[in-house]
């Protein structure tokens, strides 16, 4: 059985570290869903932390690093899920890591199909490091599309035989990332970030399930405890 991090708003360096936490101390399949209170902006690994970030280092938002690659991402009005699995679970055995990507998301197109937005594939080449700065501005193969606009982004780390997968659903754009696709104009209506967590919840429980409601460890809450700082810019 599997286990469900239920939605929850936390500060940037925080959700952070519970995502290193579980992919390095979890030991079932865990998917996790959280939002960014107050926002924030986090830059991909590989990202130099002293890059020029122009209009977003005037924003006054917390910055963060991920632990995974990419862009840096404004983080909003959005739903995050991270989903952190075996690479030996059945659903995954054999998978190269662009099939990966496709299993992970598989229950996130369908959960977006049930709100009434249907996604594709971008199907273009990706950037290199020297690609955008904004993740929603660069293209992947990866990425979860409609029109052509970004509306979910995912990047992957893998550690011990675990792989950590996270990204976001954009709920409304915001003015230092225009260009993506968000659900509120999608669908004409102002969609709850519980209502989008709650059908993911659903649509990862029947593809990885059964998932359980719970919570960290002990163990998973003091490695986040410790690592929180290390995640964030002074």
């Amino acid at each position: 059985m599997g286990r469900l991090l239920a939605y929850a708003r936390h500060e940037p360096a925080w959700n952070m570290a519970v995502d290193e936490a579980v992919l390095r101390h979890g030991t079932v399949p865990t998917l996790r869903l959280y939002g960014w209170s107050p926002p924030g902006i986090s830059l991909g690994r590989f990202q130099p932390g002293r890059m020029d970030i122009g209009a977003l280092a005037d924003a006054g938002l917390p910055l963060v690093r991920r632990m995974t690659g990419g862009g840096a991402i404004v983080h909003w009005h959005e739903v995050t899920y991270s989903m952190t699995v075996a690479l030996d679970d059945p659903r995954l055995d054999g998978c190269d890591t662009e099939e990966s990507y496709a299993v992970i998301h598989a229950p996130i197109r369908e959960a977006l199909q049930a709100l009434g937005v249907a996604t594709t594939g971008r199907g273009d080449g990706g950037h290199g490091r020297d690609g955008p700065v904004l993740c929603f501005d660069r293209a992947t193969p990866l990425d979860l599309v409609v029109a052509g606009r970004k509306l979910v982004g995912s990047a992957q780390r893998r550690v011990a035989g675990r792989v950590l997968q996270h990204g976001s659903i954009v709920l409304s754009t915001n003015p230092l990332q225009p260009g993506t696709a968000a659900l509120d104009d999608l669908l004409s209506r102002t969609v709850p970030a519980d209502e989008v967590a709650r059908g993911v919840a659903e649509c990862f429980d029947l593809a990885f399930g059964p998932l359980a409601k719970g919570d960290l460890t002990p163990v998973e809450r003091s490695f986040a405890e410790k690592m929180a700082p290390s995640y964030r810019f002074s």
